[in-house]
C-alpha cells in the first residue's frame, strides 16, 4: 500500500521537496515500524507506538511528517475500501507545550559536538558530509539546493552565492534552472568560513569537467538529495544525535538571525521562504538578503 501511495505522490504535482520528504519518511520511519503489518492490524494503538517512537528518537517535527505519510497510505486504503476506517485520525496528537512547537537549533556547543563526530566517522567522510554540513549550518540552504550548487553560482570575491537551481528528480536526476518560486531564486552573503570552504572545493575541482558541481556525490556524479538525506541520517544517528534532521541546519541558521533580531522578513529573504506560515506570514522575498546575515552567522558559528 505504501507503494502504491508513493506511485500516486510521484504522479501528483506537488513540489519535489515534498515528495523527497514523503519518500524518505515512508522508508526511514514507517516501513520500518509498520512494514511487517497486515493492513488488517494497523490499530489505532499500533499507529500510536509508531509516532510515540518517532517523537522520542527523531523529534516531533519527524513525528508529524510520519502522521502525514501514514495519515495518507492508510487513507488510500480506505478509498479502495481495505480498510473501514483510517485508524491514523483517531490516534492521539501529541501537544507537548508551547516552547516544544519551536524548532529546536543546534546549539554551539551542538555544532562543535556534530563537525568533530563527523570528522571521525569514515562513512562519514567517504560521503562528503563534513563539509556539506559545514555549508548547510553557514548557509542555511535546503539540501536539494546545495546539491545544485556550480561553481558559477558562487562570487568568491563578493562573497556571496545566488540560490537559481533545485536538484528535480525525473528522467534521472537533473538541475531545474528555474526555481519553483520567485523567493526561491535569491542572491545570499556568506560567512568568511563558508568562502574559505567554497574555495577550497572550487580549486579542487578538475579543469577538464564541464558543469560540475560543488557537492557531487562520492562517485564523482550529480548527487541525489533523497540518498544523501539518507546518509546524513545514519550519520547523525551514528553521532547520537538523533533528533537532528537536515532541517535542523535551517532552522538553526534562522534561529540564529532571529536572536540578531533581524527582522522576519530579511530571513525570509535569506532562507528563500514564500509561504507565510514559515516566516511569520512573510509574502514573497525581495530576492537579496541582508548583508548582515554573513556577520550573525560567522559569529554564532
Amino acid at each position: 500500500m505504501a507503494t502504491l501511495w508513493l506511485a500516486d505522490v510521484d504522479a501528483s504535482d506537488l513540489a519535489s521537496g515534498t515528495k523527497r520528504l514523503y519518500r524518505f519518511v515512508a522508508h526511514s520511519y514507517v516501513l520500518p515500524g509498520l512494514g511487517e503489518l497486515l493492513l488488517r492490524e494497523l490499530t489505532v494503538a499500533a499507529v500510536d507506538r509508531l509516532l510515540t517512537t518517532v517523537t522520542a528518537d527523531h523529534g516531533p517535527a519527524a513525528a508529524k511528517s510520519t502522521r502525514s505519510v501514514l495519515s495518507g497510505i492508510l487513507g488510500l486504503a480506505v478509498r479502495h475500501g481495505l480498510l473501514a476506517t483510517n485508524p491514523v485520525r483517531d490516534a492521539p496528537a501529541r501537544r507537548t507545550g508551547r516552547s516544544a512547537g519551536r524548532p529546536r537549533a543546534l546549539s554551539v556547543e551542538d555544532v562543535d559536538l556534530l563537525r568533530a563526530r563527523l570528522a571521525a566517522d569514515a562513512t562519514a567522510v567517504r560521503r562528503d558530509l563534513p563539509d556539506l554540513v559545514d555549508f548547510l549550518l553557514g548557509t542555511g540552504l535546503r539540501i536539494g539546493e546545495a546539491c545544485a550548487l556550480r561553481p558559477t553560482d558562487v562570487d568568491l570575491a563578493a562573497g556571496t552565492l545566488t540560490v537559481t537551481v533545485i536538484r528535480e528528480p525525473g528522467r534521472g536526476l537533473l538541475i531545474q534552472d528555474a526555481p519553483k518560486t520567485g523567493a526561491g531564486r535569491r542572491t545570499i552573503p556568506l560567512p568568511s568560513r563558508t568562502v574559505e570552504l567554497l574555495r577550497r572545493r572550487i580549486a579542487a575541482i578538475p579543469s577538464r569537467e564541464g558543469d560540475p558541481v560543488v557537492f557531487p556525490s562520492p562517485n564523482g556524479h550529480l548527487r541525489d538529495p533523497s540518498n544523501t538525506s539518507g546518509d546524513l541520517r545514519q550519520a547523525l544517528d551514528r553521532a547520537g544525535l538523533p533528533w537532528v534532521t537536515s532541517h535542523t541546519f535551517r532552522k538553526t541558521v534562522a534561529t540564529r538571525l532571529d536572536d540578531a533580531e533581524l527582522s522576519a522578513r530579511q530571513i525570509a529573504d535569506h532562507l528563500g521562504h514564500s509561504r507565510p506560515s514559515l516566516t511569520q506570514d512573510v509574502y514573497l522575498g525581495r530576492g537579496t538578503a541582508s548583508p548582515r546575515t554573513a556577520a550573525t552567522i560567522r559569529r554564532a558559528l
